[in-house]
């Protein structure tokens, strides 16, 4: 006897469209309202949030639904780690993405005054970004686990940075080394990129990328390390602020 999808218990049917994406789910949504209530359940939307979603979440976010807090963590990051790290998840695909502030990551000299120097700015998602006064040893690095990100998926790290008023200065002929790899691996992905008028690309928060490598994750755990360094030719530089490194999926969904 063929039995009708629509004849399942609703549970049956949340479970199955539990399979699909959020964006699916949506869609699915929009069919009927039985297929709008089984979507929407929390059971539904329980697999798209993190494992661990819990432990990103205060009293404030207690309340919401399991869809609720799905579109909370893609429209508004979440701080977590004494505000140093920036959290929230893609949209369509429900993939995670991660920006490290310029706090978390490995900075030469960062804390000598007379080449960087810590300030709050309004645009900033954290409260302290670094700002390059003038150095000729220009390195920055920064790691990452993969049981942070979402498996199967090809990722991509970027610098998020903006220049000072008086402008950037001395990156224009010196070339950046930048790589994003697992530190396991013997393969050096390292090229070289340059930090000047027309090779960044403008985001919608008003600040500036460049993207340092990409990176496919896959099921294994493993720690992957972010750089961009000017080592070399040992020209003074300066002139530009760094939010931090973020990490993000390429291919979506």
């Amino acid at each position: 006897m063929e039995m009708n999808f629509l004849d399942l218990p609703e549970e049956c049917i949340a479970a199955v469209i539990s399979f699909t994406s959020p964006y699916d789910a949506c869609r699915i949504s929009a069919v009927s309202k039985l297929l709008r209530s089984a979507a929407d359940s929390n059971n539904t939307w329980e697999r798209f949030l993190p494992s661990d979603y819990r432990m990103c979440i205060d009293n404030s976010l207690s309340r919401f639904s399991n869809k609720q807090l799905f579109l909370r963590f893609c429209e508004s990051p979440l701080l977590i780690e004494d505000g140093r790290t920036s959290f929230w998840m893609e949209k369509r695909s429900g993939k995670k993405c991660w920006m490290l502030s310029a706090r978390k990551l490995d900075i030469v000299w960062v804390d000598s005054p007379e080449f960087w120097i810590w300030v709050s700015i309004p645009d900033s998602r954290f409260e302290e970004v670094a700002g390059l006064l003038m150095v000729c040893w220009f390195e920055i690095r920064g790691k990452i686990s993969t049981s942070l990100l979402s498996k199967a998926t090809n990722y991509g790290a970027y610098l998020v940075f903006k220049e000072q008023e008086m402008g950037a200065f001395g990156f224009e002929s010196l070339p950046l080394e930048v790589s994003f790899r697992s530190t396991r691996s013997e393969v050096y992905n390292n090229r070289r990129v340059f930090l000047k008028s027309g090779t960044q690309e403008s985001r919608e928060d008003g600040w500036l990328e460049i993207e340092l490598g990409e990176y496919y994750v896959g099921f294994d755990d493993e720690e992957i390390e972010m750089s961009v360094l000017e080592t070399r030719e040992g020209g003074w530089k300066g002139g530009i602020i760094v939010q931090g490194i973020e990490i993000r999926p390429k291919e979506l969904l």
